[in-house]
């Protein structure tokens, strides 16, 4: 049974939001609030009465507070046509609920408002009042778990599906118009011919690797052909050997041999090392093509599938070539972590565990509690590290997109760790093995710089232990790896920003010097 969890209808005026939530309200057997009369009902005032002596400004503050003092069983909520404007508001309501945009074209708005009576931001033109509004909040309308037409539905029909979204509970990667979801469960796989048809009316090229006892591409490649778009076939080595451009040559090779236009989507089923040249040679294609992943091992589903960021190797070092480039949809089926080799499953949950320390004490708690069943490969520990990993990366991308600050706080432990991988010609170590050395080297680099204690990396270090992962750093650490700290593409001349981790939840980035680094991880 799904655990509670409210809806909030938002939209434009004569969207049905009201409507829907009495009907959705009914069929989840809970209560629905209209935020409008909920304000009314605290100010003792009519909305254009607000509008009209306080102005909109004062009313968005007003609804903000309505928010808060929410009754506890009001599981459906109607917003306001503008609630989500606010962006504080909006990242809130994703946080805490399912958040769902019911729109319908602007003449089909119109006809439902009539003459606009009681309406303060409609004026003698409501038609192209509502063009002018849906335009100017289209950005902030997207970032929604879902997006539903209701031109042409019955009231029962969208509440079926804001019902299926809220089954789902979608993660939304909130870019204004960009905006996607990540979608985590079992069984998630199997929806890639519906996201591909609702992403790309061209051809499907599908991009994976392994061999025939990795079954997940042959799925892939049924459910897409029962939704009409029998994928181009791609089959590249998925080893960070192999993550060069020779590799994204040859999906750019065996797309254009296809005559694809600039409709088609690429997909790719594999880890990360697939999902990064599937990314690169989709963003690169044609100029632009769309995009859709479907991470099949725990550490591409924690880290490279959500976020953007594509590239490959080249000999100074690992991923210095690449783009920023968002995927429509991503599918990440823990189904599919069944056929990986332990040591590769485990050597994801490096990820997890730099997730939750730059989440939260309530994260790092979570997997502590979790080590065990991790550990096993249990599902429902999996489905609830990978969605905490995905929600904090969803954030940290909408704050900053393109790594210019806050979002470099997500190479905790990648300095290093990206060192370690280099230096071993990445055959001798795992990115997520390095990245556990990493963030082992980080506290490390902390402490003797008097930015953190012992505690948290004894702390740190024992979590990694529970999980199996490598904890031996002063074995593996040598001049080669500190070499290659300088190849790193955080480097500013002689200096790195270099994140520095503290307690959970407390993490910074600084720029320090490339000898002050070196040093600390060198003394003994």
């Amino acid at each position: 049974m799904l655990a509670p969890v409210r809806v909030y209808l938002s939209g434009p005026m004569g969207a049905g939001k009201s409507t829907v939530a009495a009907v959705l309200a009914d069929q989840l057997g809970t209560r629905a609030v209209d935020l409008d009369a909920r304000v009314e009902e605290l100010t003792g005032q009519a909305i254009p009465e607000i509008f009209a002596q306080q102005g909109e400004r004062a009313f968005r503050a007003l609804e903000k507070q309505a928010l808060k003092t929410l009754p506890s069983n009001a599981g459906v909520v109607s917003l306001g046509g503008g609630t989500v404007v606010d962006d504080e508001t909006r990242q809130m309501l994703l946080r805490e609920g399912i958040l769902v945009t019911l729109t319908a074209a602007p003449a089909v708005l119109a006809e439902r408002v009539g003459k606009a009576e009681g309406r303060p931001l409609l004026g003698q033109d409501p038609l192209g009042d509502l063009e002018h509004i849906l335009k100017v909040r289209g950005a902030a309308y997207a970032e929604a778990h879902a997006v539903i037409d209701t031109g042409t539905l019955e009231t029962d029909e969208i509440a079926a599906e804001v019902v299926a979204v809220r089954n789902r509970s979608p993660i939304a990667v909130p870019l204004g118009l960009r905006t996607y979801q990540v979608e985590v469960g079992r069984g998630t796989r199997h929806r890639v011919g519906i996201r591909a048809n609702e992403h790309s009316q061209g051809d499907a090229i599908l991009v994976f690797d392994g061999g025939d006892e990795r079954p997940w591409p042959a799925d892939a490649i049924r459910d897409l052909t029962l939704a009409g778009k029998p994928p181009i076939e791609v089959r590249l080595a998925g080893n960070e050997a192999h993550k060069n451009v020779a590799s994204v040559e040859q999906v750019w090779d065996t797309a254009l041999d296809a005559e694809v236009d600039r409709r088609a989507i690429v997909i790719g089923v594999g880890g990360g090392v697939i999902g990064d040249l599937t990314g690169f040679a989709a963003s690169t294609l044609l100029r632009g093509v769309a995009l859709g992943q479907i991470p099949t091992t725990l550490l591409a589903m924690v880290d490279s599938s959500v976020g953007g960021k594509t590239g490959f190797n080249r000999p100074r070092g690992k991923n210095l070539v690449g783009t920023f480039y968002q995927p429509k949809f991503v599918l990440c089926d823990v189904e599919t972590l069944s056929t990986l080799p332990r040591e590769e499953r485990i050597a994801g949950l490096a990820e997890v565990v730099k997730s939750a320390w730059l989440d939260s004490e309530e994260s790092v708690a979570m997997l502590e509690r979790d080590a065990e069943a991790l550990m096993a490969g249990d599902a429902d520990a999996t489905i609830r590290a990978v969605r905490m990993s995905i929600l904090l990366k969803s954030r940290i991308v909408h704050e900053d997109e393109h790594e210019s600050g806050r979002r470099m706080l997500l190479n905790l432990g990648h300095t290093v760790g990206h060192g370690l991988e280099a230096a071993g010609d990445y055959r001798g170590i795992r990115h997520g093995e390095g990245v556990a050395l990493g963030m082992i080297a980080a506290m490390r680099v902390a402490a003797r710089l008097g930015r953190g204690r012992g505690e948290e990396t004894e702390r740190l270090t024992r979590l990694l232990g529970r999980l199996g992962l490598p904890t031996d750093l002063d074995e593996r650490l040598n001049s080669r790896v500190l070499g290659f700290i300088g190849s790193d593409k955080k480097r500013r001349g002689d200096r790195i920003h270099f994140v520095i981790p503290r307690l959970p939840g407390q993490t910074e980035v600084e720029l320090l010097g490339l000898d002050e680094v070196r040093g600390a991880l060198d003394e003994t």
